[in-house]
């Protein structure tokens, strides 16, 4: 910032280069004048003043005739008060007469007054007009430059035009050069091009407005990108949400079935169907409130939310007609979000018995270790193929490409749920031969 100009220094410094270019054209104008006065290209003002007595002069010769007069010298002979020559323009008529009365008269003008001078000769009148301007010496050039300093004063005041029109045309390409700075940053803005290098100028007023652009782009990046992850994260809660309510429904309609068949085991049925229902309300709770699920507050994993766990397991397992074994139960000072997790677990176990055979045993174990906190959860299926088993966390990755199991989104919800929790997914065959899956949420302490 402290090699930085204003935008008055700018305006200030063209305004200070006319000033001196006009002083120069000033002092131009006066140089040429008297270099062509001195080489006698032109006379000087006084030039037919000071001759007009020489004129007088030869008139009152004897021997005069008309074609002594000068060329810069206008007049009007007369013989006995009647006009003989003439080339004084009638306008002047006045002042000839007063001329004639007075012996002299003269009209101001702008540049160059005209002079009336009246000689006397017997019975003969001579009345000369000549300009108080400088006079070109060259006769051929005094016809067609009459009044030589209009002229001369005009060319210099068109060369001094071209130079201010040069200089004030500077001025506007540097400011409209900064302005343009300025454009192309709004219009990156206008057309959400956010990503765009700001533009730097040296002047402190268009580096301010420059900057203040840069902040409201990144600013506006910013909020765009959150409204962004916004609706992808709400979009994402739908998708689990619509994914892991399948599980409580099939448990409620599952049980209801069970009941009408089981009579001796209703309280036990409907014990599973009430949890089933349970897991409904707290989904439909989520989406009223429409925030991520993974918001919600972290609690310790005592005995009290691992029973909540494993009746979640438990449920799903008698349900589909599987064994539960559980192979360590160890509650931990680690917080974890307890619905999240239990999303996870679900997925997990629906995975395991999808892809297991009926009536065979699934393994859940709790390990508290120093540094993580370890969920496993095995199966006695055929276990993941070694070409996809890197790949089967993405979202909609399934191995049905490969044999007939599928995990789809579950894994890709246990995924982002690991994610939120500062956890990590690992995925392993229990052997070479393919006896089994097991998956591992590790959460770092």
């Amino acid at each position: 910032m402290g090699n930085k100009k204003s935008l008055t220094y700018l305006i200030s410094k063209f305004a200070i280069l006319e000033l001196f270019f006009l002083l120069f054209m000033i002092l131009f104008s006066y140089v040429l004048l008297d270099v062509l006065i001195n080489n006698r290209v032109v006379y000087p003002a006084n030039y037919a003043e000071m001759n007009s007595d020489t004129v007088k002069y030869e008139f009152l010769k004897e021997n005069w005739e008309i074609d002594k007069i000068p060329f810069f010298y206008e007049y009007q002979l007369r013989d006995n008060g009647e006009i003989i020559q003439n080339t004084i323009d009638e306008r002047y008529n006045q002042k000839i007469s007063e001329a004639l009365q007075k012996g002299k008269s003269s009209k101001d003008q702008i540049i160059g007054s005209d002079v009336f001078k009246a000689f006397k000769n017997g019975n003969k009148d001579l009345i000369i007009k000549y300009k108080i301007s400088a006079i070109p010496s060259n006769p051929n050039v005094y016809k067609i430059i009459r009044n030589f300093e209009l002229v001369f004063f005009i060319s210099v005041f068109c060369l001094w035009l071209i130079g201010f029109i040069y200089l004030i045309s500077n001025l506007t390409r540097e400011l409209r050069s900064e302005i343009r700075k300025i454009s192309r940053a709004n219009y990156n803005i206008e057309k959400l091009q956010l990503e765009f290098e700001i533009e730097h100028s040296d002047y402190t007023e268009i580096s301010g407005v420059l900057d203040s652009i840069d902040r409201m782009a990144r600013s506006l990046k910013e909020s765009l990108e959150k409204q962004w992850n916004m609706q992808m994260t709400q979009k994402e809660m739908i998708e689990s949400i619509t994914h892991d309510v399948r599980t409580p429904i099939t448990l409620i309609k599952g049980n209801i079935e069970l009941l009408k068949e089981d009579q001796e085991n209703v309280l036990e049925r409907a014990e599973d169907a009430l949890n089933g229902v349970e897991r409904l309300e707290s989904f439909l709770k989520k989406l009223n409130e429409f925030s991520d699920f993974m918001e919600s507050p972290n609690e310790v994993v005592s005995k009290e939310v691992l029973d909540y766990w494993l009746k979640i397991v438990t449920s799903i397992c008698k349900l589909k007609g599987f064994s539960i074994s559980i192979l360590s139960y160890d509650a931990s000072n680690i917080k974890l979000d307890k619905n999240a997790i239990s999303i996870a677990i679900q997925n997990l176990v629906n995975n395991a018995i999808e892809n297991s055979p009926v009536g065979s045993t699934i393994f859940i174990g709790f390990y508290d270790y120093i540094d993580d906190y370890t969920i496993v959860v095995r199966d006695q299926g055929d276990g993941f193929n070694n070409d996809i088993l890197y790949d089967v966390r993405e979202k909609f990755v399934s191995t049905k490409m490969y044999d007939n199991n599928v995990h789809g989104l579950g894994l890709s919800i246990v995924a982002k749920i690991l994610e939120t929790n500062k956890g990590q997914l690992l995925l392993n065959n229990c052997d070479d031969q393919g006896n089994g899956a097991e998956v591992k949420m590790v959460f770092k302490k």
